[in-house]
C-alpha cells in the first residue's frame, strides 16, 4: 500500500468509514533508527526488556519517548482527528522479539477506559519494518461502528493485554494486515477491533502506541492525568503531567508512579464493578 499524508482527504473518509489508516509517513527511516537506538539503550538499562509499570505511560520516564509521541508530524496527524487542543493520555510499548510467542488478543481499546465522549485517537509508530511474519497488527474495517461483540478475559501468558480482554466471535476473514515500514504510522479508533499475532521473523517488531484525547474528554471513573501537548486545557479534567527531564530521574519516577496509579484504578474500576454485581447475583 502507498503511503500517503492523512491531510488527503480520501484518508479521512477512510479513517471515518473504516475506524483506521495507514500507511502514513510521520518520519524518514532515519529518524525512526535513532529513536529505535535510544529505545534499545533504555531496554537494556532495564535488563533487556521493558516489564511491570514500564509498559504503562513511560513517556513520563523516558524524555527521548516524549520528543517522538510529539513530533510535530505524530501531533499533525493526531489534530487531524480531534483537534489541536490535545493531551498525551498514554503511550505504551508493542515489542516482539524475533521468534516471540506472545499475541494481542482481539479487543477494542475503550473497553475499560472509562472515558466520555468516547473521542480519541491512538498513533501506532513502527521504529522497525513490519511484515506478515513479524505479528502484524490487524483491523477489523468499519468494527468501530458495529454492534459490540461480548467480551471474556484471557489471562493466558502469551497475551500482552494487560486486561487480557477478548472478544468473542471475531469474523477473521475480515481481517486486514498493517504492515509498516519503520517512521510510519497507522491511526485507530478507540471502538476499532485489533489484534496481532506472534513474530515469527527474524527482526524485532517494534511498536509505540500513543493515545491522544482532547480536553474535554473527562474519566467517568476517576480523576486521572495527561500531558497536555499542544493547544490550551479550558476544561482541567485531568491534572498535567511533567515531562521527564532525564531518564527515570526521581522526579520522574515519581510523576510516573503516581500517572500508572491512577491510569490502573480507571481501568478496573469497571472490572471490579461487574465483578462484585456477578458475586452478589451469584449469592442471591
Amino acid at each position: 500500500m502507498q503511503t500517503s499524508s492523512l491531510n488527503d482527504d480520501h484518508r479521512m473518509q477512510h479513517y471515518a468509514r473504516d475506524g483506521y489508516a495507514f500507511p502514513i509517513r510521520a518520519m524518514d527511516a532515519g529518524r525512526a533508527l535513532h529513536y529505535r537506538r535510544q529505545l534499545e539503550a533504555s531496554q537494556q538499562a532495564l535488563g533487556g526488556k521493558f516489564e511491570g509499570r514500564y509498559t504503562l505511560k513511560p513517556h513520563l520516564l523516558f524524555p527521548w519517548l516524549t520528543e517522538l509521541a510529539t513530533e510535530t508530524t505524530v501531533l499533525d496527524l493526531a489534530a487531524r482527528v480531534i483537534g489541536e487542543d490535545m493531551l498525551l493520555w498514554s503511550t505504551e510499548f508493542f515489542i516482539k522479539q524475533p521468534g516471540d510467542e506472545r499475541f494481542v488478543s482481539w479487543h477494542v481499546d475503550d473497553t475499560y477506559w472509562n472515558i466520555a465522549p468516547v473521542e480519541q485517537v491512538t498513533v501506532w509508530i513502527a521504529l522497525s519494518d513490519i511484515g506478515p511474519e513479524n505479528g502484524p497488527l490487524r483491523y477489523i474495517p468499519g468494527s468501530h461502528v458495529e454492534e459490540r461483540l461480548p467480551v471474556a478475559t484471557d489471562e493466558s501468558e502469551g497475551n500482552m493485554l494487560i486486561s487480557g480482554q477478548t472478544a468473542q466471535g471475531v469474523d477473521e476473514s475480515r481481517a486486514v494486515d498493517v504492515l509498516l515500514r519503520a517512521g510510519e504510522v497507522a491511526l485507530h479508533d478507540g471502538r476499532t477491533l485489533h489484534a496481532s499475532g506472534k513474530n515469527t521473523g527474524t527482526d524485532a517488531r517494534i511498536g509505540i502506541a500513543a493515545r491522544f484525547i482532547p480536553p474535554h474528554v473527562r474519566c467517568t471513573a476517576t480523576r486521572e492525568s495527561a500531558l497536555l501537548v499542544r493547544g490550551t486545557d479550558r476544561f482541567k479534567h485531568f491534572d498535567h503531567e511533567p515531562r521527564p527531564v532525564t531518564e527515570r530521574d526521581a522526579a520522574a519516577q515519581e510523576a510516573h508512579a503516581r500517572a500508572v496509579d491512577l491510569r490502573m484504578k480507571a481501568m478496573y474500576s469497571s472490572q471490579m464493578e461487574k465483578r462484585k454485581a456477578k458475586q452478589a447475583a451469584a449469592a442471591a
